[in-house]
């Protein structure tokens, strides 16, 4: 009996060891493969290009203050219908529970912290539409940044709502 047991291990073992991959450096002999020992490329090589007909990943902004903001940026979003509603949904979901349903500063979150901002201040009726993108996207003062939760179009499409609020102040 213990030669049919001798004989199932050392087949087993064999059967394991077949199953192993002898690694060119030497005697490591390892079962699996790990994402560690995957070489794209060597250190100081530059990786490589991408491949044909690949699509380019772009986005990257710029870090800049609010002021930087206003001074450079200009909304490429028509102020129109569907960009206002758009921006209305969003600025329901992100904006209000802080500067409130008006845009006064009075939303439940801003009463039980620090009052939010009034966007209808005479400082604010003034800024340019690059200043209120920079805010939403780098956040200020209390206000956390929404550059993660919101896309660059649809930051455009608060401000354009933002705009509307303070029309129909």
């Amino acid at each position: 009996m213990w030669r049919f047991e001798f004989i199932l291990s050392v087949l087993a073992a064999a059967i394991v060891l077949a199953g192993c991959e002898r690694y060119p450096s030497g005697g490591d002999v390892r079962i699996r493969r790990d994402m560690v020992d995957q070489r794209s490329f060597r250190a100081q090589e530059d990786p490589r290009l991408p491949a044909e007909g690949s699509v380019p990943v772009t986005g990257w902004e710029a870090p800049m203050t609010p002021q930087e903001a206003e001074a450079r940026l200009t909304s490429p979003v028509p102020a129109g219908k569907q960009s206002i509603e758009q921006g209305s949904r969003l600025y329901r979901i992100y904006c209000a529970p802080c500067h409130g349903a008006a845009g006064h500063g009075d939303g439940p979150v801003a009463a039980k912290m620090m009052k939010a901002a009034n966007l209808s201040d005479a400082k604010y009726l003034q800024a340019k539409d690059g200043f209120f993108y920079g805010v939403i996207r780098d956040g200020g003062g209390m206000m956390p940044p929404y550059s993660e939760s919101l896309s660059p179009w649809e930051r455009w499409h608060v401000v354009n709502f933002v705009r509307q609020l303070q029309r129909n102040r």
